[in-house]
């Protein structure tokens, strides 16, 4: 039990490592997604539209980068205003996300102090 603890741990901080900037894009006009092998749609492709906002927020360094076509800047005011509020929800889902997993990995120390106790899982 106490490899697979240690295997799910590695491999949570492995893909967490990866996982330094968050992306928010509002596009405007015909857009496409991303499909998948089975041609089922997955993610917005960004590009597939010449109107788009798009923020990029390093999640390390807090560094926010924003982009904007020039109809954005000088038409579009509610979309910016939209845009800006999807950003902080971002932030918002970022915290909440940081803070299950703290309460993930208490639950796991947890576990495993209990196991290493008694030489078998809690509840059994």
């Amino acid at each position: 039990m106490a490899q697979d603890v240690k295997s799910f741990l590695g491999n949570a901080i492995t893909h967490l490592a990866g996982l330094t900037r968050l992306d928010i894009h509002t596009l405007v006009g015909d857009y496409e997604f991303n499909k998948d092998k089975e041609g089922t749609p997955t993610t917005l492709k960004v590009d597939s539209t010449d109107e788009r906002m798009c923020s990029q927020v390093n999640l390390i360094t807090g560094d926010i980068t924003t982009a904007m076509t020039n109809k954005f800047a000088n038409e579009y005011k509610d979309l910016r205003e939209y845009h800006l509020i999807r950003e902080n929800q971002g932030h918002e889902i970022i915290k909440r996300n940081i803070e299950v997993l703290e309460k993930i990995l208490e639950t796991l120390k947890v576990f495993q102090t209990e196991q290493n106790k008694s030489g078998t899982p809690p509840n059994e």
